[in-house]
């Protein structure tokens, strides 16, 4: 599902986000800026940022956890559709076998039956409205859920402080408009992810 999956991404380019407010809050404000040289003081020196980015397009193909979600998702949006369905088949047989009495009848019968018409496909209606909803708030635990593993891998990922900027690029959405493949760390974080994933399933 596409927009479930849009969703996901932008969760994870706002816990990749995250590391940036971190890097900022943890440095002194009379720090010299990234990339100009201190005069007052000979011995300071050009400080060099230390760069990588990740394709969320990968992450999303390749990390299991978000795998699994968006199929859970995906699943139960199409029971939710065919339940409905079936509903509304049910509804439309019921009304065909009605009709198929012709002469027989009744204006009383038939005044009933387009009453109960009306109101069995309203409680259609109202039926679809409260799965929706309830569809909706299992696919936000979903984000949350992948929000959090997200989150809590790349504090991880970088608690050597390797890294000043970690930052996201996707196709058709790029936070970078040149990248080098050389500082390309998806695959390390994918195959972090993944393991971390592991840990938690159940043997």
């Amino acid at each position: 599902m596409k927009g479930f999956q849009s969703i996901l991404l932008y969760v994870v380019t706002a816990a990749v986000a995250a590391l940036f407010v971190l890097h900022f809050s943890s440095k002194n404000s009379k720090q010299p800026s990234v990339g100009t040289r201190a005069v007052t003081d000979p011995k300071d020196s050009v400080r060099h940022i230390r760069v990588a980015y990740i394709d969320l397009d990968t992450i999303q193909k390749q990390y299991e956890f978000f795998k699994l979600k968006n199929s859970e998702i995906e699943a139960d949006k199409q029971r939710i559709d065919n339940q409905i369905q079936n509903d509304l088949t049910k509804l439309e047989n019921d009304r065909i076998a009605f009709l198929k009495r012709g002469q027989s009848i009744t204006q009383q019968e038939a005044e009933a039956f387009q009453q109960e018409y009306q109101t069995r496909y309203q409680q259609i209606g109202q039926r679809q409205q409260t799965l929706q909803s309830q569809h909706l708030d299992r696919q936000a635990k979903a984000i949350d859920e992948i929000q959090k593993r997200i989150n809590e891998y790349l504090k991880l990922f970088n608690s050597d402080k390797k890294y000043d900027f970690i930052f996201s690029t996707q196709e058709g959405n790029p936070t970078l408009y040149y990248k080098d493949t050389t500082f390309n760390i998806t695959a390390e974080v994918v195959k972090g992810l993944n393991e971390e994933y592991k840990k938690t399933k159940k043997p």
